[in-house]
């Protein structure tokens, strides 16, 4: 027995074996311990692999795509026996539609009778949003066939531990329930919290475990009125968006220009970065606020925020809505609630267009803008992920570059400034080398690459930026190197 399996033993008697390693799967991609999820992936059955390689598949919406694709990696460097390939690329408009139906339908599962209270909300944060966590994180994530909803709700309680989320975890514990699961068992992979995220976030949890109302919670999810025509009441008023929240369907909750007052001095941060020739300060606060946004430090995403004018906004919105390929769609949620309390501007936001977008053109903006990011290593990039999971390849080129880093408002060199700033934090540094190169292959000059990188300390510390400047050092003689002999390292190739 590994230690990791030792360490898990005091969870027997709440959790079958099964679902704790799936579990302890979940939580350790989405943590980065790469070393120990390899240890419990070469102790699960072979039976079970193609279970497993859903929960490393999942974090794609609950972390993002950089510690997924590192998860994918080292289950595969194991040997991963059985998968489950159910995606096509480019996918036809008939799967897409079936994508929406099957994420109305999760959802239903998932949230009883407040689905619908949901999908309002998503919607009201952005639309594109809301297209996103229906389509993509519901439809085509959540609904894959090869493991059931209540297995899947149970490990994103465990992926989730290191964000500090706390809107997502009542949620969570209630889909769980929903689902299937009992109060035992959810315990059970909450318990897990302390050895794949640490001491400090096992408290967080039970502080969190301990001020949950299970007074308004039953053994199957939201404790609802015996009297049929309470009970009747509740539903009604209760599927419809909350009218205690700010944020409305119609979208009145946007805020007109002439209510948002910008402050006449420059953003206290960014004058004391060094001046860089080419780099703007929008483009340094686009990237400082989408890294925090990232890091989940939102007083300060909301404090450079304050600093864009009502015309920068829709551009701030993109760097915020960025951050779901990189930190996933929690995060993004919780950024987007925390802009509206702080007031987006009703310019920023075009509901009719964001309703209208051609989703036939996905496959190929998404291939567009990876030709222009990875340039010549594209070809070889895409046998190597294609290796790793076929499916998560059509993820990755149809919703995260087509659909989202291909949108408008930022170039796509701003938008790798955008990365670039949320990934330095993720401790994915392949992924990171490849997008220093991507922003250089995109326009950018190795001045304006370094000026982003040294905002690295604004959201991640400084232990971070002393590893970074490090790292670019290395990057650098290497870039230097590889220029003078006019050719590219294809045999490292990037990962996105």
């Amino acid at each position: 027995m590994s230690a990791p399996a030792r360490a898990l033993r005091h969870i027997q008697g709440r959790l079958d074996a099964r679902t704790t390693q799936l579990a302890a799967i979940a939580g350790y991609t989405a943590s980065g311990n790469l070393s120990t999820l390899a240890k419990v992936w070469a102790e699960l059955p072979e039976s079970d692999h193609a279970a497993g390689s859903e929960v490393v598949l999942q974090n794609i919406a609950t972390n993002g795509i950089p510690r997924t694709l590192m998860g994918l990696t080292t289950i595969t460097e194991v040997g991963v026996k059985d998968r489950l390939i159910v995606d096509n690329w480019p996918s036809t408009a008939e799967q897409r539609k079936g994508f929406h139906e099957a994420g109305l339908e999760t959802i239903k599962t998932l949230y009883g009778h407040k689905h619908l209270r949901y999908q309002d909300r998503v919607r009201a944060l952005h639309p594109a949003y809301g297209h996103w966590c229906i389509d993509f994180m519901y439809g085509r994530v959540r609904s894959r066939p090869g493991m059931d909803q209540k297995t899947r709700a149970l490990c994103e309680l465990v992926a989730l531990g290191g964000q500090i989320v706390h809107p997502q975890f009542r949620a969570g514990v209630l889909m769980a329930l929903t689902a299937g699961a009992t109060l035992e068992e959810i315990r059970g992979v909450l318990d897990m919290t302390e050895e794949v995220w640490g001491s400090g976030r096992q408290a967080m949890y039970d502080a969190l475990w301990q001020d949950l109302d299970l007074d308004n919670i039953s053994e199957t999810g939201w404790r609802l009125p015996e009297d049929p025509a309470e009970r009747e009441k509740v539903m009604a008023t209760e599927g419809a968006i909350d009218p205690n929240t700010t944020l409305r369907p119609d979208f009145s909750h946007l805020k007109s220009v002439k209510d948002i007052v910008t402050p006449t001095w420059r953003h206290p941060l960014v004058t004391t970065f060094r001046n860089v020739e080419g780099l703007r300060d929008q483009q340094r606060l686009y990237a400082l606020i989408a890294a925090n946004a990232n890091a989940g430090l939102l007083s300060s995403m909301r404090h450079g925020w304050a600093f864009l004018k009502p015309s920068e906004q829709r551009a701030g919105l993109e760097a915020v809505l960025e951050i779901a390929v990189f930190a996933g769609h929690h995060r993004l949620h919780n950024a987007l609630r925390t802009l509206h309390e702080e007031g987006i501007a009703d310019i920023a936001v075009d509901v009719e267009a964001e309703d209208t977008v051609d989703y036939t053109k996905f496959p190929e903006n998404g291939e567009a803008v990876m030709s222009m990011i990875y340039t010549n290593t594209l070809p070889g990039l895409t046998k190597s992920i294609q290796k790793m999971h076929p499916d998560i390849w059509a993820w990755i080129n149809e919703w995260a570059y087509g659909q989202v880093l291909a949108r408008p408002n930022l170039t796509v060199v701003e938008r790798e400034f955008v990365a670039l700033a949320c990934m330095v934090g993720n401790a994915t540094f392949p992924q990171l080398r490849s997008h220093m190169r991507g922003a250089l292959n995109c326009g950018a000059t190795t001045d304006e690459v370094r000026g982003i990188l040294d905002q690295t300390s604004t959201a991640w510390g400084q232990s971070t930026q002393q590893y970074m400047d490090g790292y670019w050092m290395a990057f650098v003689k290497g870039h230097r190197e590889a220029k003078a002999k006019k050719e590219t390292d294809l045999e490292n190739l990037p990962m996105i």
